[in-house]
Protein backbone atom coordinates (compact mmCIF):
# COMPACT_ATOMS: atom_id res chain seq x y z
CA UNK A 1 0.00 0.00 0.00
CA UNK A 2 1.62 3.45 -0.93
CA UNK A 3 2.09 6.01 1.53
CA UNK A 4 0.31 9.13 1.25
CA UNK A 5 2.64 11.50 2.55
CA UNK A 6 5.84 10.66 0.77
CA UNK A 7 6.88 13.77 -1.30
CA UNK A 8 6.71 13.37 -4.83
CA UNK A 9 9.82 15.23 -5.28
CA UNK A 10 13.25 15.80 -3.29
CA UNK A 11 14.08 19.31 -2.28
CA UNK A 12 17.50 19.99 -3.10
CA UNK A 13 19.56 21.41 0.11
CA UNK A 14 20.10 25.24 -0.83
CA UNK A 15 21.78 27.42 1.92
CA UNK A 16 21.80 31.14 2.30
CA UNK A 17 24.49 33.18 1.02
CA UNK A 18 25.24 34.54 4.92
CA UNK A 19 25.67 30.96 5.98
CA UNK A 20 28.39 30.48 3.24
CA UNK A 21 30.33 33.57 3.77
CA UNK A 22 30.34 32.38 7.68
CA UNK A 23 31.55 28.77 6.65
CA UNK A 24 34.48 30.51 4.38
CA UNK A 25 36.04 32.58 7.05
CA UNK A 26 36.26 29.79 9.18
CA UNK A 27 37.89 26.84 6.44
CA UNK A 28 39.62 29.41 3.64
CA UNK A 29 43.32 30.17 4.07
CA UNK A 30 44.32 33.82 2.75
CA UNK A 31 47.21 33.83 -0.41
CA UNK A 32 50.84 35.09 0.97
CA UNK A 33 50.39 37.35 -2.07
CA UNK A 34 47.04 38.83 -0.78
CA UNK A 35 48.26 39.25 2.93
CA UNK A 36 49.98 42.42 3.93
CA UNK A 37 52.26 42.38 6.23
CA UNK A 38 54.09 45.88 8.03
CA UNK A 39 57.58 46.44 6.83
CA UNK A 40 59.43 49.63 8.56
CA UNK A 41 60.08 52.24 5.76
CA UNK A 42 63.65 52.40 6.11
CA UNK A 43 64.00 48.53 5.42
CA UNK A 44 62.02 48.87 2.24
CA UNK A 45 64.26 51.83 0.95
CA UNK A 46 67.30 49.53 2.24
CA UNK A 47 65.95 46.51 0.48
CA UNK A 48 65.57 48.38 -3.10
CA UNK A 49 68.87 50.31 -2.78
CA UNK A 50 70.61 46.59 -2.91
CA UNK A 51 68.19 45.32 -5.23
CA UNK A 52 69.13 47.49 -7.83
CA UNK A 53 73.10 46.52 -7.65
CA UNK A 54 74.04 44.49 -10.61
CA UNK A 55 74.10 40.74 -9.74
CA UNK A 56 77.93 40.57 -10.71
CA UNK A 57 78.38 43.27 -8.49
CA UNK A 58 77.07 42.13 -5.94
CA UNK A 59 78.33 38.96 -6.72
CA UNK A 60 82.02 40.60 -6.42
CA UNK A 61 81.34 42.19 -3.26
CA UNK A 62 80.54 38.74 -1.66
CA UNK A 63 84.13 37.47 -3.07
CA UNK A 64 85.52 40.09 -1.88
CA UNK A 65 84.39 39.84 1.96
CA UNK A 66 84.77 35.76 1.59
CA UNK A 67 88.42 36.19 1.59
CA UNK A 68 87.95 38.10 5.06
CA UNK A 69 86.09 35.52 6.76
CA UNK A 70 85.53 31.87 5.31
CA UNK A 71 82.27 31.74 6.70
CA UNK A 72 80.59 34.73 5.25
CA UNK A 73 78.91 32.58 2.32
CA UNK A 74 76.87 30.91 5.24
CA UNK A 75 76.19 34.69 6.52
CA UNK A 76 75.03 35.84 3.13
CA UNK A 77 72.58 32.40 2.05
CA UNK A 78 71.20 33.71 5.50
CA UNK A 79 69.87 37.46 4.33
CA UNK A 80 66.92 37.28 1.71
CA UNK A 81 66.13 35.06 -0.97
CA UNK A 82 67.58 36.58 -3.63
CA UNK A 83 71.17 36.72 -2.28
CA UNK A 84 70.98 33.20 -1.16
CA UNK A 85 70.27 32.17 -4.96
CA UNK A 86 73.06 34.66 -5.84
CA UNK A 87 75.35 32.73 -3.69
CA UNK A 88 74.49 29.34 -4.29
CA UNK A 89 75.16 30.41 -8.49
CA UNK A 90 78.68 31.81 -7.76
CA UNK A 91 81.11 29.00 -7.18
CA UNK A 92 83.93 31.12 -6.65
CA UNK A 93 82.38 32.14 -3.64
CA UNK A 94 82.92 28.62 -1.98
CA UNK A 95 86.42 28.27 -3.33
CA UNK A 96 88.26 28.79 0.08
CA UNK A 97 87.96 26.06 2.50
CA UNK A 98 89.72 26.84 6.02
CA UNK A 99 89.75 23.33 7.21
CA UNK A 100 89.08 22.24 10.70
CA UNK A 101 86.60 19.33 12.42
CA UNK A 102 83.80 20.53 10.42
CA UNK A 103 84.19 18.52 7.46
CA UNK A 104 80.66 17.94 6.68
CA UNK A 105 80.93 22.03 6.38
CA UNK A 106 84.08 21.75 4.41
CA UNK A 107 82.80 19.36 2.06
CA UNK A 108 79.68 21.43 1.14
CA UNK A 109 81.93 23.83 0.41
CA UNK A 110 84.06 21.45 -2.01
CA UNK A 111 80.35 20.49 -3.18
CA UNK A 112 78.69 24.18 -3.86
CA UNK A 113 82.27 25.45 -5.50
CA UNK A 114 81.16 23.34 -9.09
CA UNK A 115 84.78 23.06 -11.00
CA UNK A 116 85.87 26.42 -9.61
CA UNK A 117 89.58 25.69 -8.38
CA UNK A 118 90.13 25.75 -4.53
CA UNK A 119 92.06 27.55 -2.08
CA UNK A 120 92.95 25.58 0.55
CA UNK A 121 94.01 26.68 4.25
CA UNK A 122 95.27 25.08 7.38
CA UNK A 123 96.24 28.46 9.85
CA UNK A 124 96.27 28.78 12.78
CA UNK A 125 92.51 30.55 14.28
CA UNK A 126 94.42 33.04 16.61
CA UNK A 127 96.01 34.82 13.61
CA UNK A 128 93.09 35.71 12.40
CA UNK A 129 92.50 37.30 16.17
CA UNK A 130 93.63 40.75 15.15
CA UNK A 131 96.96 39.84 14.94
CA UNK A 132 96.59 39.25 19.18
CA UNK A 133 99.52 36.06 20.28
CA UNK A 134 96.76 35.05 22.72
CA UNK A 135 94.45 32.09 21.16
CA UNK A 136 91.05 32.34 20.02
CA UNK A 137 88.21 30.38 22.08
CA UNK A 138 86.92 29.35 19.09
CA UNK A 139 89.97 27.73 17.99
CA UNK A 140 89.22 25.31 20.10
CA UNK A 141 86.10 24.35 19.74
CA UNK A 142 87.14 23.68 16.49
CA UNK A 143 90.26 22.17 16.87
CA UNK A 144 92.93 24.37 15.45
CA UNK A 145 94.65 25.63 18.32
CA UNK A 146 96.95 22.10 19.02
CA UNK A 147 96.81 19.54 16.29
CA UNK A 148 98.52 16.53 16.27
CA UNK A 149 99.26 14.73 12.90
CA UNK A 150 96.84 12.54 12.70
CA UNK A 151 94.29 15.44 13.15
CA UNK A 152 96.32 17.18 10.56
CA UNK A 153 95.66 13.83 8.02
CA UNK A 154 92.03 13.60 8.73
CA UNK A 155 91.56 17.26 7.93
CA UNK A 156 94.02 17.35 4.71
CA UNK A 157 92.35 13.61 3.85
CA UNK A 158 88.77 15.87 3.31
CA UNK A 159 90.69 18.21 0.15
CA UNK A 160 93.29 15.51 -1.14
CA UNK A 161 90.81 13.99 -3.74
CA UNK A 162 90.15 17.26 -5.25
CA UNK A 163 94.02 18.22 -5.42
CA UNK A 164 93.72 18.67 -9.27
CA UNK A 165 91.60 21.84 -8.63
CA UNK A 166 94.26 23.34 -6.34
CA UNK A 167 94.68 27.01 -6.77
CA UNK A 168 96.75 27.47 -3.25
CA UNK A 169 97.79 25.86 -0.78
CA UNK A 170 98.26 26.98 2.62
CA UNK A 171 99.49 25.66 5.38
CA UNK A 172 100.80 26.91 9.38
CA UNK A 173 101.64 25.67 12.45
CA UNK A 174 103.41 27.60 15.58
CA UNK A 175 103.44 24.75 17.97
CA UNK A 176 105.20 21.47 17.97
CA UNK A 177 104.43 18.08 17.45
CA UNK A 178 105.87 15.20 16.02
CA UNK A 179 105.45 13.87 12.34
CA UNK A 180 103.69 16.95 10.93
CA UNK A 181 104.66 17.64 7.94
CA UNK A 182 104.11 13.69 7.46
CA UNK A 183 100.20 14.30 8.49
CA UNK A 184 99.74 17.61 6.33
CA UNK A 185 102.28 16.31 2.91
CA UNK A 186 101.03 12.84 2.78
CA UNK A 187 98.39 13.17 -0.08
CA UNK A 188 100.70 15.39 -1.52
CA UNK A 189 103.81 13.26 -2.13
CA UNK A 190 102.54 10.74 -4.12
CA UNK A 191 103.77 9.35 -7.67
CA UNK A 192 101.00 9.49 -10.77
CA UNK A 193 98.23 12.07 -12.11
CA UNK A 194 96.41 11.40 -8.80
CA UNK A 195 98.85 13.57 -7.31
CA UNK A 196 99.58 16.06 -10.00
CA UNK A 197 98.55 20.14 -8.90
CA UNK A 198 98.02 21.56 -12.46
CA UNK A 199 96.72 24.35 -11.45
CA UNK A 200 98.42 25.44 -8.38
CA UNK A 201 99.91 29.40 -8.00
CA UNK A 202 100.58 29.75 -4.79
CA UNK A 203 101.99 27.26 -2.20
CA UNK A 204 102.40 28.44 2.09
CA UNK A 205 104.25 25.87 4.33
CA UNK A 206 105.03 27.27 7.68
CA UNK A 207 106.32 25.09 10.70
CA UNK A 208 109.43 26.90 12.57
CA UNK A 209 109.54 24.48 15.08
CA UNK A 210 110.00 21.41 12.93
CA UNK A 211 112.33 18.82 13.61
CA UNK A 212 111.70 16.70 10.88
CA UNK A 213 115.05 16.38 8.51
CA UNK A 214 112.97 14.35 5.78
CA UNK A 215 113.21 15.86 2.15
CA UNK A 216 109.27 15.96 0.57
CA UNK A 217 108.85 15.69 -2.94
CA UNK A 218 105.67 17.23 -3.63
CA UNK A 219 102.95 17.09 -5.96
CA UNK A 220 104.35 14.25 -7.95
CA UNK A 221 106.88 16.43 -9.44
CA UNK A 222 104.32 18.14 -11.88
CA UNK A 223 102.78 21.89 -11.06
CA UNK A 224 103.80 24.17 -13.89
CA UNK A 225 101.88 27.09 -12.50
CA UNK A 226 103.44 27.24 -9.41
CA UNK A 227 104.23 31.17 -8.95
CA UNK A 228 104.81 31.86 -5.42
CA UNK A 229 106.52 30.03 -2.53
CA UNK A 230 106.78 30.87 1.22
CA UNK A 231 108.64 27.99 3.17
CA UNK A 232 109.46 28.25 6.76
CA UNK A 233 111.25 24.94 8.62
CA UNK A 234 110.56 22.31 5.46
CA UNK A 235 112.88 20.78 3.53
CA UNK A 236 111.85 20.28 -0.14
CA UNK A 237 113.33 18.61 -2.87
CA UNK A 238 113.78 21.42 -5.28
CA UNK A 239 112.46 19.92 -8.66
CA UNK A 240 112.63 22.34 -12.24
CA UNK A 241 109.02 20.90 -12.97
CA UNK A 242 107.64 22.60 -9.83
CA UNK A 243 110.10 25.41 -8.85
CA UNK A 244 111.18 26.73 -11.84
CA UNK A 245 108.46 29.26 -12.88
CA UNK A 246 108.46 30.72 -9.44
CA UNK A 247 108.21 34.74 -9.58
CA UNK A 248 108.47 35.02 -5.23
CA UNK A 249 110.05 33.16 -3.08
CA UNK A 250 109.96 33.98 0.55
CA UNK A 251 112.69 31.01 2.23
CA UNK A 252 113.71 30.95 5.94
CA UNK A 253 116.11 27.88 6.11
CA UNK A 254 115.26 25.40 8.07
CA UNK A 255 118.47 24.99 10.14
CA UNK A 256 119.55 21.74 9.38
CA UNK A 257 122.32 22.56 7.33
CA UNK A 258 125.09 25.73 8.15
CA UNK A 259 127.24 27.50 6.74
CA UNK A 260 128.63 26.75 3.24
CA UNK A 261 126.07 23.80 3.17
CA UNK A 262 123.15 26.15 3.50
CA UNK A 263 124.61 28.33 0.66
CA UNK A 264 124.94 25.78 -1.43
CA UNK A 265 121.29 24.64 -1.36
CA UNK A 266 120.10 28.01 -1.33
CA UNK A 267 122.25 28.86 -4.71
CA UNK A 268 121.24 25.15 -6.02
CA UNK A 269 117.13 26.12 -5.73
CA UNK A 270 118.11 29.45 -7.11
CA UNK A 271 119.69 27.88 -9.93
CA UNK A 272 116.45 26.28 -10.81
CA UNK A 273 113.98 28.84 -9.93
CA UNK A 274 116.27 31.85 -12.15
CA UNK A 275 113.24 33.35 -13.32
CA UNK A 276 112.73 35.13 -9.42
CA UNK A 277 111.46 39.12 -9.12
CA UNK A 278 111.28 38.92 -5.86
CA UNK A 279 113.35 37.00 -3.54
CA UNK A 280 113.67 37.15 0.60
CA UNK A 281 116.24 34.71 2.43
CA UNK A 282 116.49 34.32 5.90
CA UNK A 283 119.16 31.56 7.47
CA UNK A 284 118.39 31.76 11.54
CA UNK A 285 120.89 30.02 13.71
CA UNK A 286 119.32 26.45 15.12
CA UNK A 287 121.39 24.51 17.64
CA UNK A 288 122.34 20.90 16.92
CA UNK A 289 122.48 21.39 12.77
CA UNK A 290 124.29 17.95 11.49
CA UNK A 291 122.87 17.40 8.11
CA UNK A 292 124.84 18.24 5.39
CA UNK A 293 124.41 19.10 1.60
CA UNK A 294 125.33 16.62 -1.13
CA UNK A 295 126.74 19.04 -3.41
CA UNK A 296 129.18 21.77 -3.43
CA UNK A 297 129.19 24.67 -5.22
CA UNK A 298 131.74 25.69 -7.50
CA UNK A 299 134.07 28.89 -5.82
CA UNK A 300 135.05 30.41 -8.67
CA UNK A 301 130.80 29.99 -10.49
CA UNK A 302 127.82 32.03 -9.96
CA UNK A 303 123.93 32.04 -10.16
CA UNK A 304 122.34 34.84 -12.32
CA UNK A 305 119.19 36.28 -11.53
CA UNK A 306 118.81 38.31 -14.50
CA UNK A 307 114.77 39.26 -13.64
CA UNK A 308 115.32 39.78 -9.99
CA UNK A 309 114.29 43.66 -8.98
CA UNK A 310 113.64 43.25 -5.24
CA UNK A 311 115.63 41.51 -2.96
CA UNK A 312 115.05 41.06 1.22
CA UNK A 313 118.09 40.07 3.45
CA UNK A 314 116.73 38.99 7.52
CA UNK A 315 118.99 38.11 10.11
CA UNK A 316 118.49 37.40 13.47
CA UNK A 317 119.06 40.29 15.92
CA UNK A 318 122.82 41.23 15.76
CA UNK A 319 123.43 37.27 13.93
CA UNK A 320 124.80 37.56 10.52
CA UNK A 321 125.65 34.04 9.75
CA UNK A 322 128.26 33.12 7.19
CA UNK A 323 126.29 31.24 4.83
CA UNK A 324 124.66 34.50 3.62
CA UNK A 325 127.94 36.21 2.91
CA UNK A 326 128.25 33.56 0.81
CA UNK A 327 125.13 33.37 -0.61
CA UNK A 328 125.65 36.98 -1.37
CA UNK A 329 129.27 36.38 -2.85
CA UNK A 330 127.95 34.11 -5.39
CA UNK A 331 124.79 35.75 -6.80
CA UNK A 332 124.78 37.74 -9.80
CA UNK A 333 121.96 40.40 -9.33
CA UNK A 334 122.22 42.84 -12.45
CA UNK A 335 118.49 44.39 -12.69
CA UNK A 336 118.48 44.86 -8.69
CA UNK A 337 116.28 48.09 -8.23
CA UNK A 338 115.47 47.61 -4.10
CA UNK A 339 117.42 45.85 -1.51
CA UNK A 340 115.98 45.48 1.75
CA UNK A 341 118.32 44.78 4.95
CA UNK A 342 116.12 43.76 7.81
CA UNK A 343 116.09 42.16 11.20
CA UNK A 344 113.69 39.52 13.01
CA UNK A 345 114.23 40.65 16.76
CA UNK A 346 114.05 37.88 19.01
CA UNK A 347 114.76 39.89 21.98
CA UNK A 348 113.14 42.95 23.20
CA UNK A 349 116.76 44.91 23.86
CA UNK A 350 117.82 45.52 20.04
CA UNK A 351 121.04 47.16 20.84
CA UNK A 352 124.18 44.81 20.82
CA UNK A 353 126.37 44.22 23.46
CA UNK A 354 130.34 45.03 23.11
CA UNK A 355 131.14 41.58 21.67
CA UNK A 356 128.03 41.75 20.07
CA UNK A 357 129.03 44.69 18.94
CA UNK A 358 132.58 43.82 17.62
CA UNK A 359 131.43 40.20 16.19
CA UNK A 360 128.53 42.54 13.59
CA UNK A 361 130.80 44.73 12.94
CA UNK A 362 133.20 42.10 11.75
CA UNK A 363 130.64 40.56 10.09
CA UNK A 364 129.28 43.58 7.82
CA UNK A 365 132.91 44.16 6.81
CA UNK A 366 132.72 40.61 4.90
CA UNK A 367 128.90 41.28 3.90
CA UNK A 368 130.32 44.57 2.17
CA UNK A 369 133.37 42.97 1.02
CA UNK A 370 131.51 39.96 -0.79
CA UNK A 371 128.28 42.31 -2.04
CA UNK A 372 128.92 42.95 -6.01
CA UNK A 373 128.31 46.34 -7.32
CA UNK A 374 124.96 47.76 -7.56
CA UNK A 375 124.80 49.87 -10.36
CA UNK A 376 120.93 49.90 -11.10
CA UNK A 377 120.08 50.11 -7.30
CA UNK A 378 117.42 52.66 -6.60
CA UNK A 379 115.92 52.10 -3.04
CA UNK A 380 118.21 51.13 -0.09
CA UNK A 381 116.63 50.21 3.71
CA UNK A 382 118.45 49.36 6.54
CA UNK A 383 117.55 48.71 9.87
CA UNK A 384 118.63 48.04 13.50
CA UNK A 385 121.20 46.17 13.27
CA UNK A 386 122.76 46.62 10.32
CA UNK A 387 123.26 50.16 11.38
CA UNK A 388 125.36 49.15 14.21
CA UNK A 389 128.31 50.46 12.77
CA UNK A 390 128.06 53.53 10.83
CA UNK A 391 131.21 53.56 8.67
CA UNK A 392 129.17 50.16 6.63
CA UNK A 393 126.75 52.70 5.49
CA UNK A 394 128.81 55.00 4.63
CA UNK A 395 130.65 52.08 2.65
CA UNK A 396 128.29 50.82 1.23
CA UNK A 397 126.94 54.72 -0.28
CA UNK A 398 130.10 53.35 -2.70
CA UNK A 399 128.56 50.73 -4.14
CA UNK A 400 125.20 52.24 -5.04
CA UNK A 401 126.14 55.02 -7.90
CA UNK A 402 122.27 55.19 -8.54
CA UNK A 403 120.36 55.69 -5.20
CA UNK A 404 117.97 57.60 -5.06
CA UNK A 405 115.47 56.89 -1.78
CA UNK A 406 117.61 56.02 1.57
CA UNK A 407 115.74 54.77 4.61
CA UNK A 408 116.90 54.27 7.98
CA UNK A 409 115.14 52.67 10.36
CA UNK A 410 116.31 51.65 14.84
CA UNK A 411 117.78 53.66 17.33
CA UNK A 412 121.38 53.16 16.22
CA UNK A 413 120.93 56.41 14.08
CA UNK A 414 121.84 59.39 16.24
CA UNK A 415 122.47 63.38 15.44
CA UNK A 416 126.35 62.36 15.11
CA UNK A 417 125.87 59.68 12.19
CA UNK A 418 123.14 62.04 10.89
CA UNK A 419 125.46 64.88 10.61
CA UNK A 420 128.65 62.59 8.92
CA UNK A 421 125.89 61.22 6.75
CA UNK A 422 125.43 64.68 5.40
CA UNK A 423 129.25 65.31 5.19
CA UNK A 424 129.53 62.21 2.52
CA UNK A 425 126.70 62.96 0.58
CA UNK A 426 127.67 66.23 0.03
CA UNK A 427 131.60 65.08 -1.00
CA UNK A 428 130.18 62.19 -3.04
CA UNK A 429 128.41 65.43 -4.71
CA UNK A 430 130.85 67.35 -5.20
CA UNK A 431 133.79 64.84 -6.14
CA UNK A 432 131.46 62.91 -9.05
CA UNK A 433 132.01 65.08 -11.65
CA UNK A 434 129.78 63.82 -14.43
CA UNK A 435 126.87 61.58 -12.47
CA UNK A 436 126.74 63.19 -8.91
CA UNK A 437 124.51 60.79 -5.89
CA UNK A 438 122.03 62.95 -5.57
CA UNK A 439 119.30 61.38 -3.01
CA UNK A 440 115.54 62.07 -4.01
CA UNK A 441 114.54 60.89 -0.51
CA UNK A 442 116.28 60.44 2.75
CA UNK A 443 113.88 58.73 5.29
CA UNK A 444 114.88 58.37 8.83
CA UNK A 445 111.86 55.91 10.83
CA UNK A 446 111.89 55.68 14.49
CA UNK A 447 114.99 57.13 14.71
CA UNK A 448 114.56 57.52 19.08
CA UNK A 449 117.90 59.42 19.55
CA UNK A 450 117.63 62.30 16.83
CA UNK A 451 116.64 65.80 17.86
CA UNK A 452 115.07 68.51 16.07
CA UNK A 453 118.08 71.16 16.11
CA UNK A 454 119.63 68.58 14.29
CA UNK A 455 117.36 68.01 11.69
CA UNK A 456 116.53 71.91 11.19
CA UNK A 457 121.19 71.84 10.94
CA UNK A 458 120.61 69.39 8.34
CA UNK A 459 118.14 70.73 6.05
CA UNK A 460 119.04 74.03 6.87
CA UNK A 461 123.13 73.96 6.23
CA UNK A 462 124.21 70.29 5.90
CA UNK A 463 122.49 69.19 2.92
CA UNK A 464 123.35 72.23 0.95
CA UNK A 465 126.14 70.65 -1.22
CA UNK A 466 126.22 73.88 -3.71
CA UNK A 467 129.23 75.57 -4.99
CA UNK A 468 130.20 77.84 -7.51
CA UNK A 469 130.41 75.54 -10.41
CA UNK A 470 127.82 72.91 -9.59
CA UNK A 471 124.65 74.60 -7.18
CA UNK A 472 122.66 72.28 -6.25
CA UNK A 473 121.25 69.91 -3.16
CA UNK A 474 122.76 66.50 -2.82
CA UNK A 475 119.39 65.38 -0.80
CA UNK A 476 115.64 66.99 -2.14
CA UNK A 477 113.27 65.94 0.25
CA UNK A 478 114.06 64.59 4.41
CA UNK A 479 110.78 62.00 5.59
CA UNK A 480 110.64 62.08 9.46
CA UNK A 481 108.58 58.97 10.65
CA UNK A 482 107.54 58.32 14.15
CA UNK A 483 111.03 59.76 15.62
CA UNK A 484 109.58 60.54 19.18
CA UNK A 485 112.99 62.54 20.19
CA UNK A 486 111.78 65.13 17.40
CA UNK A 487 109.73 68.19 18.39
CA UNK A 488 107.46 69.03 15.91
CA UNK A 489 106.55 72.65 16.98
CA UNK A 490 109.96 73.15 16.84
CA UNK A 491 110.68 72.41 13.43
CA UNK A 492 108.25 75.32 12.41
CA UNK A 493 111.58 77.34 11.65
CA UNK A 494 111.61 75.34 8.68
CA UNK A 495 108.50 76.62 6.88
CA UNK A 496 110.43 79.20 4.82
CA UNK A 497 113.48 76.77 4.39
CA UNK A 498 116.20 78.79 1.72
CA UNK A 499 118.04 75.73 0.77
CA UNK A 500 114.75 74.16 -1.16
CA UNK A 501 115.05 70.56 1.14
CA UNK A 502 111.77 69.53 1.30
CA UNK A 503 110.83 68.78 4.96
CA UNK A 504 107.39 66.01 5.58
CA UNK A 505 106.78 64.38 9.28
CA UNK A 506 104.42 62.00 10.58
CA UNK A 507 102.96 60.85 13.60
CA UNK A 508 101.15 57.68 14.50
CA UNK A 509 101.14 56.83 11.08
CA UNK A 510 99.81 60.34 10.13
CA UNK A 511 101.19 63.31 8.08
CA UNK A 512 101.88 66.52 9.95
CA UNK A 513 100.24 69.65 8.40
CA UNK A 514 102.53 72.41 9.32
CA UNK A 515 100.20 74.89 8.04
CA UNK A 516 97.65 73.97 10.51
CA UNK A 517 100.10 73.43 13.17
CA UNK A 518 101.37 76.66 12.87
CA UNK A 519 97.86 78.08 12.56
CA UNK A 520 96.93 76.29 16.37
CA UNK A 521 100.29 78.00 17.80
CA UNK A 522 99.34 80.97 16.79
CA UNK A 523 95.95 81.16 17.69
CA UNK A 524 97.37 79.55 21.39
CA UNK A 525 99.93 82.77 21.64
CA UNK A 526 97.24 85.10 20.67
CA UNK A 527 94.75 83.25 23.79
CA UNK A 528 97.68 83.73 25.89
CA UNK A 529 98.44 87.37 24.86
CA UNK A 530 94.65 88.18 25.51
CA UNK A 531 94.06 86.38 29.32
CA UNK A 532 97.60 88.21 30.40
CA UNK A 533 96.54 91.79 29.24
CA UNK A 534 92.99 90.69 30.87
CA UNK A 535 94.90 90.01 33.83
CA UNK A 536 97.11 93.16 33.96
CA UNK A 537 93.78 95.09 33.63
CA UNK A 538 92.08 93.31 36.74
CA UNK A 539 95.50 94.08 38.92
CA UNK A 540 95.34 97.58 37.91
CA UNK A 541 91.68 97.81 38.78
CA UNK A 542 91.90 96.15 41.60
CA UNK A 543 94.90 98.66 42.77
Amino acid sequence: MPFTLRRSKRKELVFSRSLVEAVKSKIFVPNKKDSYVYRSPTLRRQRSRYSHLPAELLAYIFILGAQDDPLFPITITHVCRSWRALALQTPSLWRIVSLDNRLRLWNEYIRRSRACTLDIRLVPQSRKNNGSSSPDPRSRAHGRYYLAAQSVQNYLHCAAPHISRWRSLEIEFQHYAPYLWNGALSACCGYGPSSYAPQLESLTLINPNNDDTNEFTLFGGYAPKLRRVTLNGIRLTWLPDVFANLSALDYTHHGFTRGRDAAAELLYMLQISNRLRQLKVSIPSRAGAHSSFPFRFPAEDSVLLAHLTELSIIIEDTNLPSALIQFIAHVSIPNIHTLHLMVKPTTNDTRPSRAGQSDISTRLRQFLKALPRLYTLRRLELEYAWLSDPRFIFMLLHVVPSLTHLTLRGPHITNSPLFELCDILRARYRSSSKYPLILDVLELDRCEHVTAGALVDVVKHNLDAGTGRRPGMCVRAVHVKDCVGVDVLALRRLKSNPSGVRLRVWRKGEEVDFGTLNAKATAAKRHRYHQTTEDSYVSLSTY
